[in-house]
């Protein structure tokens, strides 16, 4: 019980701090984006790429390393958590270095836009600042050290966002990659003056084979869930231009804030998680609570998050970044199919901590292929950006949500009674969040749109009328939580 107000503890406290960094992310990255133009914002989406791709260099020994150290550290382990944490960093360092050498390399060849050329030369510095404060970051996590990652959380994006205005103001495109440079650079030095790494640059290779051996799966997991994420902006710069993927990016800024809250769920639970599963000898009825609740709790809570941003995104686009307003349709399409993306996260915690990394690396193989199908027979059928969204996002992510949940349960019960009664506490949410904003969009306030003040006083009703709407999913949320700390009380008992 304890642990899991701590729990709940963390994830409040972190998620507050995920909140403030994302209005402040939000804020600047609308002020960049409309200082840019829809043409450089799309290079700035595309050069920060060379960041996803870039972390899947280090063989998965950091991933290795944040899945070993709690599952030690339950064993009561430390020596040996201690020089993982020791080989990881050197790793991860020289990866980043072979990385930023690499893009220095492409930045050389002729013909491309000057532009290009100096955002690849400036991610070639960020990346190498970006790994070793990602390592930080990771081994707090390893230590539920999420107060510690609250602060860092809110620090980062308070100067990133200054940094990222100023230097855009001053110096356009080039400012936007200097101040990457710049706010990576002092993230990194402000963690390293109050985490004191215990050893620097340590190596053993006995360990780095064991962690690549761990680790790999992982990575290869990580690289395909990341093109799962990505390869939509890749397709749309491809086959629509840099100019659609700014509408595109100007849009994900906002239906990004979805991902917020099982984002923070998923980073709070995955090394209790893993400690668990240590201290409890890898025995899986042991993380049964850890999986299933949270998983349904998303479920019941996300609507409340998605249906506010779906209902201002075309009044926000419209009055800050109007050259955007064609982005609008696929962001609204993005921020509904996060639903089931948010869905999957835990799950996909619990199958990376219990080893079932094959599985999990052909379950995401065959999520970027179903992705990439739909992404081009919808640009095929001339639906643009929107095609991208539905086919990339709402279709992509409810296939992965549903198979990754399954086979997750799959771990506790064969029973068909129970499949249908757990998706349908998964899915009827989504459902009814559908119909009240159909509902809400069809006969509330719907032609009062002459004047910014009446549109601003319909929307503030219609987000008002939703959010009393979902009271309903709020309360089924509590009574599932007592539901689960009953059960957990009665299991406990039993066992006395």
């Amino acid at each position: 019980m304890r642990d899991r107000f701590r729990i709940l503890k963390d994830v409040a406290a972190y998620s507050a701090s995920g909140v403030l960094g994302q209005v402040l992310g939000l804020v600047s990255g609308g002020v960049v984006a409309k200082l840019l133009g829809p043409t450089e914002f799309g290079m700035w989406n595309a050069v920060s790429l060379a960041l996803v791709y870039g972390a899947y260099f280090d063989l998965g020994i950091l991933p290795a390393m944040a899945r070993e150290v709690p599952i030690y550290r339950g064993q009561g382990k430390l020596g040996e958590a201690k020089e993982i944490e020791g080989t990881a960093f050197t790793t991860t360092f020289l990866a980043a270095v072979l990385v930023a050498v690499i893009l220095l390399a492409v930045s050389f060849r002729a013909g491309q836009p000057g532009s290009i050329v100096f955002g690849l030369r400036g991610m070639a510095v960020v990346i190498i600042l970006q790994r070793s404060y990602v390592y930080y970051l990771t081994i707090l996590r390893c230590y539920n050290e999420f107060g510690l990652l609250s602060k860092l959380q809110v620090i980062f994006a308070a100067v990133s966002a200054a940094l990222a205005v100023l230097m855009v103001l001053w110096f356009g495109f080039e400012g936007r990659v200097a101040a990457a440079v710049a706010a990576q650079l002092l993230a990194l030095t402000y963690v390293g003056s109050i985490w004191r790494l215990d050893r620097f640059f340590s190596f053993s290779f006995p360990v780095a084979a064991q962690l690549v051996k761990a680790g790999m799966p992982l990575i290869i997991a990580s690289i395909v869930m990341g093109l799962v994420t990505t390869i939509d902006r890749l397709i749309i710069v491809t086959y629509l231009g840099p100019t659609e993927l700014g509408y595109f990016g100007a849009s994900l800024l906002i239906t990004g804030v979805v991902f917020l809250i099982p984002g923070t769920v998923g980073e709070v639970l995955y090394p209790r998680l893993t400690h668990r599963f240590g201290e409890a000898g890898r025995d899986l009825q042991a993380l049964k609570n850890y999986v299933l609740v949270p998983t349904v709790l998303l479920g019941y809570l996300v609507p409340v998050l998605i249906g506010p941003i779906y209902l201002a995104l075309p009044a926000v686009i419209e009055l800050l970044l109007p050259q955007y307003v064609p982005g609008v349709a696929a962001g609204r399409i993005v921020a509904i199919g996060m639903f089931f993306f948010s869905l999957e996260r835990v799950a996909s915690y619990f199958l990376v901590t219990i080893g079932k990394l094959k599985q999990f690396v052909l379950l995401a193989c065959l999520v970027l292929a179903l992705n990439i199908v739909l992404d081009l027979v919808f640009l095929a059928m001339g639906m643009g950006i929107e095609g991208v969204a539905l086919g990339g996002t709402a279709i992509t992510y409810l296939c992965y949500a549903v198979a990754t949940v399954g086979y997750a349960l799959s771990h506790y019960t064969r029973r068909r009674e129970d499949w249908v009664r757990f998706f349908a506490k998964l899915l009827l949410p989504f459902v009814y969040m559908v119909m009240l904003l159909i509902t809400i969009e069809r006969f509330v306030l719907g032609g009062l749109t002459d004047g910014t003040f009446v549109a601003l006083m319909a929307l503030g009703i219609r987000v008002g009328l939703f959010l009393l709407g979902c009271l309903p999913l709020v309360y089924a949320a509590s009574r599932e939580v007592k539901m689960s700390s009953l059960s957990a009380t009665l299991a406990t008992w039993r066992e006395r």
